[in-house]
């Protein structure tokens, strides 16, 4: 993935994205913060620009990148990923209110409730590696009140797992990875698939757009 390509795919699912000076951004209201991804010497530099508020604007960086395409994959999934959790993530979590997705009361009774009406299937939901049948989140517990969110691909290999944290947390956690899960596996991989360039995304990749 190029530069050109992450700023058309973007702009073409409604993230508006523009490419400046041989850098890429975020395209916000004026005087608000924004991403970008910028060469510096010889690294790729992404970061948040703080402008609102400072007299002074400056990057605050968040991760470098020895090549362009990585650092390019990078600032497409993050981006995108934070595009998605506004767009659908958390406004189904405030249509749903009785689900109490993130709160006290929210339980797996709940999480599968979730799932049901979103028509996510429940392969991608695991609590077992011999569950595994494709790409999943598993759910683990580590003792009476702590669990273990992780990411597995499709041979049970895990990509990603959280810290043993609370239970109300890792049910959070895992509500809202399953739900990124089947947006990428759903509409995301299709648009990387038309543009030829699926195959560059590791499974290491859709972890960001799943965190």
């Amino acid at each position: 993935m190029n530069i050109n390509q992450a700023c058309k795919l973007l702009n073409a699912l409604g993230k508006l994205i523009s490419i400046k000076d041989g850098y890429i951004k975020e395209e916000v209201p004026p005087y608000e913060n924004y991403y970008k991804l910028e060469k510096n010497k010889d690294k790729w530099v992404y970061g948040l620009w703080m402008c609102e508020r400072e007299n002074t604007p400056y990057m605050k960086v968040v991760k470098e990148f020895d090549n362009e395409a990585e650092g390019v994959k990078y600032f497409f999934l993050d981006r995108l990923s934070s595009y998605y959790f506004l767009k659908k993530v958390q406004p189904f979590m405030m249509e749903h209110g009785e689900l109490d997705i993130g709160g006290p009361t929210f339980d797996k009774n709940k999480l599968y409730q979730a799932m049901s009406i979103l028509k996510i299937p429940s392969s991608l939901s695991v609590l077992e590696k011999s569950e595994i049948k494709n790409r999943a989140i598993m759910l683990t517990k580590e003792d009476e009140t702590n669990s273990v969110v992780s990411f597995v691909d499709g041979r049970g290999n895990v990509i990603q797992s959280t810290i043993a944290i609370k239970n109300q947390r890792a049910l959070f956690i895992a509500f809202k990875k399953i739900y990124m899960l089947y947006i990428f596996e759903n509409e995301i991989i299709n648009l990387l698939k038309a543009q030829g360039i699926a195959n560059d995304f590791s499974e290491k990749d859709i972890n960001i757009f799943l965190s």
